[in-house]
C-alpha cells in the first residue's frame, strides 16, 4: 500500500512507535526525513525524492540503505554508534555531513568527521569523472574501519570526461579503510574503461589486508561479446595485488530493483549489497 506522508507526520509517527525496528520509505517519501528513535535498527529509503536525510540520536541503527534518491541531497549523520552497514552514498549528488562537518574534497580527517562503526560501505561513483573521484577519497576517509567496500556507477551517470586519474590515485595516501582494513572489495557493473582499471591498480598497490577482490560485469552488451569479456579478464590477470591475491571476475546480470530493496530490508542478510 502506498501512503503519502508529510515530513512532520513521519517524525510524529516514529516518535509514537517506541518499539519500531525497521522503517522502509519508497516512492512517495517526504522531502525531508529526520530519524530519531531509540529502537530503530534498519532504515531504507528507495526510489524517493528525499532531499534531506538526517539521522540523529538513533543508537541502535545498524543499517542505513539509500537507493536511487532522484534528487540526491543532503545526508546528515549524527549519533549512530552502532551503524554497521551504509550505502549507497552517491559522490555526484549526495552532500555528506557528519556531525557539524560537511565533507568536501579538502576536508581534513578528525574525530568529528569519522564514523568508526561502519564495516560495510557502498558508494556510487563514476570513476571517469575527476570531481567524483576526489569526493570518493574524502568519503572513504570518513569510514576508517570498513572491511567490505562496494563500488557501483550511479544509475544516472555523466559520461566519462576522458581524464585519466592514475596520477591522482598515486597521490592519494593514508586512506585508512583501503590501506589497513579493507578485506573485501566488489566493483559492480564493470565496463572495462581505463579509469576503472587504474582504480583497480591503485587498490591492488595499496590495500594491505585485502583477501577478496571481485569484479562484476553486468552490462548486456559486454556479456554478449565473448571477446570483450576475455579482454577484461586478460587485463585483470596482469594486475598484481600487494596482498598476494588475484581478481575474480563474475559475469552476472544486474538484479532487479524490487529484489535489491527486499534484500536490503532483510537483516538476516549480512551484506545487502552483495550480488
Amino acid at each position: 500500500m502506498r501512503i503519502v506522508i508529510t515530513d512532520r507526520d513521519l517524525e510524529c509517527l516514529i516518535a509514537a512507535c517506541p518499539l519500531l525496528k525497521s522503517l522502509r520509505l519508497t516512492m512517495n517519501s517526504p522531502t525531508h526525513v529526520r530519524l530519531r528513535s531509540k529502537s530503530l535498527s534498519c532504515a531504507l529509503v528507495g526510489l524517493s525524492k528525499v532531499e534531506e536525510f538526517t539521522v540523529v540520536d538513533t543508537p541502535l541503527l545498524q543499517r542505513l540503505y539509500l537507493f536511487q534518491q532522484f534528487n540526491g541531497g543532503a545526508v546528515r549523520i549524527a549519533c549512530v554508534p552502532n551503524l554497521r552497514v551504509l550505502g549507497y552514498l552517491d559522490t555526484r549528488t549526495h552532500k555528506l555531513q557528519i556531525g557539524d562537518s560537511v565533507i568536501r574534497p579538502d576536508t581534513m580527517v578528525s574525530a568529528r568527521t569519522v564514523v568508526p562503526s561502519v564495516e560495510i560501505l557502498a558508494l556510487a561513483v563514476n570513476l571517469g569523472i575527476s570531481g567524483e573521484v576526489k569526493i570518493l577519497a574524502s568519503f572513504l576517509r570518513c569510514f576508517p574501519n570498513v572491511e567490505t567496500l562496494h563500488i557501483e556507477p550511479p544509475v544516472t551517470s555523466s559520461e566519462p570526461s576522458g581524464e585519466h586519474h592514475a596520477r591522482f590515485y598515486q597521490e592519494v595516501s593514508q586512506v585508512d579503510c583501503l590501506r589497513a582494513h579493507a578485506k573485501k572489495m566488489v566493483i559492480h557493473d564493470f565496463r572495462g574503461d581505463q579509469n576503472e582499471f587504474e582504480f583497480v591498480k591503485f587498490v591492488a598497490k595499496n590495500a594491505q589486508e585485502l583477501q577478496f577482490f571481485l569484479v562484476v560485469v553486468s552490462d548486456e552488451g559486454i556479456l554478449s561479446s565473448a571477446d570483450k569479456v576475455k579482454e577484461i579478464k586478460d587485463e585483470l590477470q596482469y594486475v598484481q595485488f600487494r596482498a598476494g591475491i588475484s581478481a575474480v571476475l563474475w559475469e552476472l546480470p544486474k538484479a532487479g530493483i524490487l529484489y535489491r530493496l527486499k534484500r536490503a530490508a532483510d537483516l538476516a542478510i549480512n551484506d545487502p549489497f552483495q550480488c
